[in-house]
């Protein structure tokens, strides 16, 4: 693994502790999945180019995963090394990095936590994405 792909591993991980840690591990490989999904798609005809490319695009582009932006209290948050959590996640992103688990979200690249079912993100209902499926308090979305 080179450096710069054992960074990818360590900011999904990161990624996946900010939004998920407090999630049962099958949400938290959701969670992840939906990343690699958005690294994996490559910017297809008609894809948003906001996406980002690589697991550092996906992840740091703004206004995608909320735990990275400025105004999210979870963005300044940084794990303990023994917080079992932070393991569980790292252990998550590294087995979702190298492909060692199958995607629970067929596919999926959008999710959001079911605290905001009443006043959802707007692709949950413009049309674009369809319901996948649920994996702990995610509702997880792709492409219709």
């Amino acid at each position: 693994m080179t450096t710069s792909d054992m960074y990818d591993v360590v900011l999904l991980g990161l990624c996946c502790w900010r939004e998920a840690q407090n999630q049962p591990k099958v949400a938290q490989i959701g969670q992840a999945w939906s990343v690699r999904n958005r690294v994996d798609a490559a910017h297809p005809p008609g894809h948003p180019l906001w996406w980002g490319s690589g697991y550092v695009g996906v992840i740091l582009q703004p206004w995608q995963y909320s735990s990275f932006n400025h105004n999210d209290s979870n963005a300044v948050k940084m794990p303990f090394q023994s917080d079992p959590a932070w393991q569980q996640c790292l252990e998550v992103a590294q087995d979702v990095w190298q492909g060692l688990v199958p995607d629970p979200t067929d596919g999926s690249t959008h999710y959001y936590d079911a605290s905001l079912d009443a006043n959802p993100p707007k692709w949950a209902t413009d049309g674009s994405m369809v319901h996948a499926m649920d994996l702990g308090q995610f509702r997880f979305w792709k492409r219709a």
